[in-house]
């Protein structure tokens, strides 16, 4: 029998004659690292609520936030859209005490079993909606750099064609970021014209993608909770009813 690279020579069985399929595998791995890589970054809004369902999963609904929530019962920040009230203590809650934690005041859970259902359930749908709204707009944008540049005289049909996204494209795709450019320069001493290439640094969509997951989100102003002691001052005294009991240096003006 003659023998090739991939046949074993102590072997009869005639699948041990068929070559691997190697390559197919390396070319299906690439397939799936360049769609991988096409995939639009998600916008601030998107990964917001994504985070939000996927620690109110996890969550057990008796750990405190590390960041000690939030005290301004609703008079700095918007109320909360999920938790407005704790139903133990009856604590204001604003949009920074996240339903995922317990009260910030008296440790309690803020959410039953059927609301915390309901609001996996609301944020399902507005992540669906977040992002429908936002490839709408996409679309949008293309049809209306695709109208805008038909406006405008194209160097040849050819320019014309590959300057216009077609179907299910879009303008980075249309348009590669690294593509090598002609710049012309006209020196101002010697007056005599320079031609270069000028390609500008390529980014990756998973470039991009990692730089938006690393920006940190803003860290807003949060009212600490009340001191343990509350501060009382005495009873005034009847001969002075205007006098400051509270120990600061306050003079009484007469009117």
């Amino acid at each position: 029998m003659h023998h090739t690279a991939w046949t074993k020579k102590t072997s009869s069985v005639p699948s041990d004659w068929i070559p691997p399929k190697a390559q197919a595998h390396a070319v299906s791995a690439k397939s799936k690292g360049k769609q991988k890589d096409n995939a639009l970054p998600k916008s601030k809004e998107v990964r917001k609520l994504e985070k939000l369902r996927d620690d109110l999963r996890k969550a057990s609904g008796r750990d405190k936030d590390p960041k000690g929530g939030c005290f301004c019962q609703a008079r700095m920040h918007p109320l909360s859209l999920y938790n407005p009230i704790c139903r133990s203590c009856g604590l204001i809650l604003c949009e920074l005490n996240l339903p995922n934690f317990a009260c910030p005041h008296c440790g309690g859970i803020l959410l039953l079993p059927a609301a915390r259902d309901m609001i996996l359930q609301t944020l399902e749908s507005r992540i669906a909606e977040t992002i429908a709204k936002e490839e709408e707009e996409r679309q949008r944008a293309i049809e209306e750099a695709r109208d805008a540049e038909g406006a405008f005289p194209t160097l040849s049909a050819a320019a014309s064609r590959a300057g216009t996204p077609g179907p299910g494209s879009d303008a980075q795709s249309s348009h590669p970021v690294n593509q090598t450019h002609k710049v012309l320069s006209l020196d101002s001493k010697t007056r005599k014209v320079k031609v270069s290439s000028y390609t500008p640094p390529a980014v990756s969509r998973a470039a991009s993608t990692e730089k938006i997951n690393k920006e940190a989100e803003p860290e807003h102003k949060r009212v600490p909770a009340p001191p343990a002691e509350v501060v009382c001052s005495s009873a005034p005294d009847p001969r002075r009813p205007w006098a400051n009991t509270r120990g600061l240096s306050v003079s009484y003006v007469p009117p």
